[in-house]
């Protein structure tokens, strides 16, 4: 048995509850498994885990994909959204701009399925 701070017993079980959270590794697989170019280099833009403007994504995006507009970026952000069936990508309005950015909680998550586990077949 474990005791933490507080002087409470944990057995392997309830740490396992409490560390292993099984909704993170289902959302690695659906991030890694997204095959669309041009999703992918909409989450790489926003890696860093900061609010981007939605200018600024579409200038950096239009240099690979030419045809990436508000309309089609709003289009894949939802898409992305629903894919991974909650709200992964943050939309914030501010004095009438649209900004977004990877959610706090997912943004390592992110980094890491963009990293070396990027292309491994494990």
């Amino acid at each position: 048995m474990i005791l933490d701070k507080l002087g409470k017993e944990f057995n392997i079980s309830t740490l396992m509850k409490i560390v292993f959270k099984p909704e993170y590794s289902n959302m690695f697989n659906k991030i890694t498994n997204i095959n669309a170019p041009v999703k992918n280099d909409i989450l790489i833009t926003l890696l860093d885990g900061k609010y981007h403007s939605q200018t600024e994504i579409i200038r950096l995006i239009k240099k690979k994909h030419q045809y990436l507009g508000p309309i089609t970026l709003t289009t894949m952000i939802e898409s992305l959204n629903s894919r991974t069936k909650n709200n992964y990508l943050v939309k914030k309005i501010v004095n009438g701009r649209i900004y977004y950015k990877i959610s706090d909680n997912y943004v390592g998550l992110t980094k890491a399925a963009f990293t070396k586990f990027r292309f491994a077949n494990i």
